[in-house]
């Protein structure tokens, strides 16, 4: 039967339909998935191979070790040591997965789980950046421990980085000042200039002046990191540059030793070549170790700091005070050019000064009896000057006072630097809407009253008096030099005019000075020394008045007198001035004095001056 039935084409068969129907589909999802895969690599391969390239690799910075600071004999007052700091990735390192890292981490580094958490969550709260700083300058046997372990903590960094070091620590302090991590607020401001988050940055001193010079050129790094963000293979490498060095006038001895001898006290030291104006030493006291702002206070130790009442945080080289009688020496010179004076004139002292109903006291409640301009700066006679005072007016010291470089700043290039006041009656009535009184001329004539100046100012005026009236520019740097030694730049004193006065005058002054410390009745005798002549001028400034006379001594520390002392030597041909500030200090002559006299001789002698 079968042969007997026709034989149906495949057109036909619905078998062979549906095996035709199903070839179609399948031809077209094939074509379809041929299209996307062109698509992909072809059209948009390029994209995607970024994306992935994106993903595995890492641009790593590199930072930049600032340039050391040398002092005038190539001593190290600032340089760079190897560091390593502990970094947490903000964005891994958090919730319940977050919490099982900083757990085996505290295992790790041996400290307790709910400190450790503390300190992430401080530093999160200080640097808000993707990585933030929880350890640093930590020792390499726990960066192995942590290196070894890393593939169980993901979000954990170790980076390597040049940590500044001060080897004299808090002597050196408010001169070459220190650098500190950058805030959020800085980075702000900064970010167009190269620096980033974790970057150290100059904050006073030396450091905060010359950032741009010591500070360097950060390197870059490409590297190949698997999915947990490890560094697998280094693909590239720009090496960073050390910044420029910078080379001081000051002398690394000198610094210790002046701030040694202001051990426990307040106050400042400053020291100056006349001959040309630069700075042997600038120092104050006390000071803070610089290398804790790396390292980091705690609680109680930052407490400690800003609670002092000796202020360590303030630099009292530079900041502004009643110069007492040191500033007698300004008057002298106002007097004699104005021809008010002669040095052989006499003013007889009974231990006070009538002005009309009011009394103005010298110091020596018995007085001096007759004293002429040398006498009088011998035993820093009141009277003598608060005559001189009155005859002269306040325009007049004020104008002498401000050719002198007092009211201003001295030109140094230092942060922070006050300018000091030099009153006037235009000052008073724009101040205190009131007018000047005589009174008031006579205090100013003495040191006293709203005048200001500063140890630095002091310092400047009197270069310019012993050097025969030069004014020179304080300056500090000598040279900056690269990384190999080789000078970029050398720098020169400055000159920036004369003193308004004769060589006669400033010879009349030298004088009176070197009397001072040398003659009978000399307020300065403590600064005496056996084989150098020395020349200085005292200064005890009133911070509070007393209707009484009172001890300095028995008073609050906060109520005494200030204590000043300004010398030079040799007396016939200056190498050296020295101003010595000790705030609250009492009289200058038994408190500042002594200060002076053992550095000079240390300075002549080389001997270690005994505290």
């Amino acid at each position: 039967m079968f042969l007997n039935q026709p034989i149906k084409s495949p057109e036909e068969d619905p078998f062979y339909r549906r095996i035709r129907i199903t070839f179609v589909i399948i031809g077209f999802l094939f074509f379809i998935l041929l299209l996307k895969l062109f698509f992909l690599q072809i059209i948009k391969g390029e994209h995607y191979r970024q994306i992935a390239l994106k993903r595995s690799l890492k641009v790593i910075t590199l930072k930049a070790p600032r340039g050391n600071i040398y002092d005038r004999r190539g001593v190290l007052l600032a340089g760079n040591i190897p560091s390593f700091t502990l970094l947490l990735d903000r964005k891994i390192v958090k919730g319940p997965e977050g919490d099982k890292t900083l757990k085996k981490l505290a295992e790790i580094i041996g400290e307790d789980f709910p400190t450790l958490k503390q300190d992430y969550m401080i530093a999160c709260k200080k640097y808000p950046w993707e990585k933030v700083p929880v350890k640093t300058d930590i020792d390499r046997d726990l960066v192995a421990r942590i290196e070894a372990r890393k593939y169980f903590l993901p979000g954990i960094e170790i980076q390597v980085e040049p940590r500044r070091f001060y080897p004299l620590g808090e002597k050196t302090f408010h001169f070459i000042g220190y650098v500190s991590r950058i805030s959020a607020k800085d980075l702000k401001k900064l970010a167009a200039k190269g620096y980033e988050a974790n970057d150290f940055i100059g904050r006073s001193g030396v450091e905060a002046q010359y950032e741009d010079i010591l500070r360097g050129k950060k390197g870059r790094q490409l590297v190949e990191v698997d999915a947990k963000g490890r560094i697998k293979k280094i693909i590239a490498e720009e090496e960073p540059t050390i910044g420029e060095s910078l080379v001081l006038t000051v002398d690394s001895t000198f610094l210790e030793v002046a701030y040694d001898l202001l051990k426990g006290k307040s106050g400042a030291i400053v020291v100056m070549d006349p001959r040309d104006g630069r700075l042997l030493a600038m120092t104050s006291a006390p000071g803070v170790d610089p290398n804790k702002f790396i390292e980091g206070f705690s609680p109680k130790e930052w407490s400690k700091v800003v609670e002092d009442v000796y202020h360590p945080l303030l630099n009292k080289a530079i900041l502004s005070y009643h110069p007492g009688s040191t500033f007698k020496i300004l008057t002298a010179l106002a007097g004699l050019e104005e021809r008010v004076i002669s040095p052989q004139e006499t003013v007889f002292c009974p231990g006070y000064y009538r002005l009309g109903r009011r009394i103005f006291r010298c110091w020596r409640s018995w007085g001096h009896g007759q004293v002429d301009l040398l006498k009088s700066i011998e035993v820093s006679c009141d009277t003598y000057f608060y005559k001189l005072g009155e005859e002269l007016g306040i325009e007049t010291i004020a104008r002498y006072a401000r050719a002198a470089g007092f009211g201003q700043k001295t030109g140094l290039d230092f942060p922070g630097e006050k300018s000091g006041l030099v009153p006037d009656k235009a000052w008073k009535l724009k101040v205190f809407k009131a007018p000047w009184q005589k009174g008031e001329t006579l205090n100013v004539a003495i040191g006293q009253g709203a005048l200001l100046t500063t140890p630095l100012q002091l310092g400047k005026f009197l270069v310019s008096v012993v050097d025969g009236g030069t004014i020179y520019r304080p300056w500090y740097v000598a040279q900056i030099i690269d990384p190999y030694g080789e000078v970029l730049k050398e720098f020169s004193p400055v000159k920036e005019g004369r003193l308004p006065a004769k060589k006669r005058t400033l010879a009349l002054l030298k004088k009176g000075m070197v009397q001072a410390v040398n003659g009978k009745d000399a307020t300065g005798k403590a600064a005496k020394l056996k084989n150098i002549m020395v020349g200085g001028k005292t200064g005890t400034a009133q911070v509070i008045g007393m209707k009484k006379r009172v001890k300095s001594e028995d008073l609050p520390y906060l109520k005494r007198d200030h204590a000043w002392f300004m010398a030079f030597a040799p007396a016939d041909n200056p190498e050296i001035i020295i101003v010595v500030f000790v705030e609250h200090g009492g009289h200058g002559g038994s408190s500042a004095a002594p200060i002076a006299g053992k550095f000079l001789k240390f300075y002549f002698e080389g001997a270690q001056p005994v505290l």
